[in-house]
């Protein structure tokens, strides 16, 4: 019984540490009310750690017997397969054409291989990759200082004589280093144009400076910040 305890006590630690890798990482998540949270990551690392742990020592006892070979790599390859389904159902497109998830998704990518490396009694990459991995989450965060996203806006212009009001509405909030995207023309009347897209504002102009800058612009039908 002894030797048995022993024999299965490393293993549990390492789904244990798992657990707890996951956990740091889905708290981190949770507070900022993204899809997958704690729980989540928790689930996924634990999932990763024994599935890793079943490849590398789950077939021990028929290593040797005829006709047998033995690939421990394959049942950690199928991890990474079973990502994708968890990959796609987190990452959403909205109705602009903006997509959201794409960090939560990537934290769960990591976070399996944290769960592998936990597995794989590598627990220094693991524990480093953690850090790493909250770390980069806080600091790069959008709303902190350190990193400032470009705003996202819906606009509407009224458009008379189409090229030569388009290209000077480009010209204008080029001059500020503003782009645009997602173009979707609509006729009004005889030689007038609604202009719908999306506009995407450099960090540096705050809100007032960016009424400002679409109120100065006679076209301009109405202005929506989506973010």
């Amino acid at each position: 019984m002894n030797a048995f305890i022993a024999e299965q006590l490393p293993y549990l630690f390492r789904i244990l540490l798992a657990c707890l890798c996951g956990g740091i990482i889905g708290i981190e998540r949770q507070l900022r009310t993204k899809v997958a949270g704690t729980r989540t990551h928790i689930m996924i690392a634990l999932a990763a750690a024994l599935m890793m742990l079943i490849s590398k020592y789950g077939f021990a006892d028929v290593l040797g017997a005829e006709g047998v070979s033995w690939d421990v790599s394959r049942v950690a390859a199928g991890i990474i397969t079973g990502l994708g389904i968890l990959g796609g159902g987190l990452v959403f497109i909205g109705k602009q054409g903006y997509v959201s998830g794409i960090t939560t998704a990537a934290g769960v990518w990591v976070t399996v291989g944290i769960g592998m490396a936990m597995g794989a009694g590598m627990y220094g990459i693991g524990i480093v990759t953690t850090i790493l991995v909250v770390s980069i989450q806080t600091l790069f965060h959008k709303n902190l200082w350190v990193v400032k996203q470009a705003t996202r806006a819906k606009a509407v212009f009224l458009l008379t004589n189409e090229k030569e009001a388009f290209e000077k509405v480009t010209k204008e909030l080029g001059s500020y280093d503003i782009s645009m995207n997602q173009f979707k023309w609509e006729r009004k009347g005889e030689n007038v144009f609604q202009l719908r897209c999306q506009v995407l504002i450099p960090s540096k102009y705050g809100k007032e400076d960016i009424f400002e800058i679409f109120t100065g612009l006679e076209e301009v039908e109405s202005f929506e910040v989506i973010q």
